[in-house]
């Protein structure tokens, strides 16, 4: 047997047997943040009169709130883990009753503050989203074999993937079969009950020992010292930093623009959406196998060069290749797989970052200062993008300008993620 067939197999015995709850946490969680953060809300909005910068603000919350993730990991030595997520992820169940009531009233001439209220429902959904998600990434490293936490974190992404092909083309379902209202109301009372079973199935998993406690006074010299200090953390710091400018608002612009611009129904945007999800699936297929073997710079190198290709399909769709309309399927399940590859590595490489005892800290930090990066470029990016005034819309040459960048900055990602060098014991270098 030779070293890598060694390697292999060690990856493989590790079970993930008595981790099956993660796997439901992570289907029922799909299923509400997808609704919530996803096509349905942005279709949501678009219906309420929303302008295309408050898309970008939608767009920003999940990932601007963020940092906040870095002061409450203060509160883990206290709480716990699983006592912070479950918290967390209950209280956040609430706001979902928001959109709810708004669909339920159904109005005929949305009031200009009912798209406000949307927006503050999801800002205030995604703030106590930051106060949970600072004990998930952590709290599985804790539990998880290492030979197998690439594969817990593949296979979860291919679980998501699959519960977001079924919920969306339900969506689609019911927008085809219902008035527009009728339809999100019935969503918004399945994405409802997503969060519940989300909560019930966190309370099954194993917990693990707190980490030190940590005073908040101290968490700002911990940050600089992570983000400023020369290594690993530094260096794939930078290289999120540069790949988020374009990405992180990719996908919900381009469901605005086909709905406010191309006048695509929401059914049909909803299947686009759909085949996203599949091409996720696809994906995960194929990497569970070996990202816990193969060197995580490829994982990421092929992620960046599906997303130029995607920009590319754009810049050409938006500069007057009606023709290309046809392969939009293709082309969200070609971003599809990039999203689930870049992510499925990303979480398999973070615990990488640090030593276990600074672990929590260090994943926060990270986590908030490209969620930071990632929140402000939507907005600024619905600033340059958006129509005159309170106009819905996108300026077209504009929309090609992001593209051509998203372009560029996927030629350079590729290149710069040959040096990221791959610590993990079980990998082959």
């Amino acid at each position: 047997m030779t070293a890598s067939d060694r390697v292999r197999a060690a990856a493989g015995a590790a079970s993930l047997r008595p981790f099956r709850a993660a796997y439901w946490f992570g289907g029922f969680n799909g299923l509400t943040w997808m609704v919530i953060l996803g096509t349905p809300t942005l279709l949501l909005a678009e219906k309420l009169g929303a302008t295309a910068f408050q898309v970008g603000l939608l767009s920003s919350f999940v990932f601007l709130f963020l940092p906040l993730q870095v002061i409450s990991t203060a509160f883990l030595a206290r709480l716990g883990f699983r006592r912070q997520m479950v918290l967390a992820w209950s209280v956040r169940a609430t706001f979902v009753l928001v959109p709810l009531a708004l669909s339920m009233l159904a109005p005929e001439e949305p009031r200009r503050w009912m798209a406000d209220l949307l927006i503050v429902s999801v800002m205030a959904f995604c703030i106590v989203r930051a106060f949970g998600i600072a004990a998930h990434i952590p709290w599985m490293a804790a539990i998880l074999p290492d030979a197998a936490r690439g594969r817990f974190f593949a296979t979860d992404h291919g679980i998501v993937s699959a519960v977001g092909v079924v919920t969306l083309l339900l969506c689609a379902t019911l927008f085809e079969q219902l008035s527009s209202w009728n339809a999100f109301s019935i969503i918004y009372v399945i994405c409802i009950t997503g969060s519940a079973c989300a909560v019930f199935s966190l309370t099954r998993l194993p917990d693990a020992a707190p980490p030190p406690a940590i005073p908040i006074s101290k968490l700002p010299s911990a940050a600089r010292r992570f983000c400023l200090q020369p290594g690993l953390f530094r260096h794939y710091l930078i290289l999120s930093l540069l790949g988020s400018i374009v990405a992180s608002s990719l996908a919900n612009f381009t469901i605005y623009y086909l709905k406010v611009e191309a006048g695509l129904t929401s059914s049909r945007i909803l299947m686009f959406t759909a085949a996203q999800f599949a091409g996720m699936i696809i994906a995960m297929t194929f990497v569970r196998r070996s990202i816990d073997v193969v060197p995580i710079r490829r994982f990421f190198q092929v992620a960046s060069a599906i997303i130029g290709l995607v920009c590319l399909y754009w810049l050409l769709l938006v500069t007057g290749s009606d023709g290309l309309m046809p392969l939009l399927p293709g082309a969200y399940m070609l971003f599809g797989m990039a999203f689930a590859i870049n992510n499925a590595t990303h979480f398999t490489f973070l615990p990488e970052l640090s030593e276990e005892h600074e672990r929590p800290v260090a994943i926060a930090v990270f986590t908030a200062t490209l969620g930071l990066s990632s929140g402000l470029a939507p907005i600024l990016w619905g600033l340059f993008l958006k129509e005159s005034g309170q106009t819905a819309g996108i300026v077209d040459s504009n929309f090609a300008a992001f593209f051509a960048i998203g372009i560029a900055v996927s030629v350079l990602m590729v290149t710069l993620f040959a040096r990221l060098p791959d610590h993990r014991p079980h990998a082959n270098r």
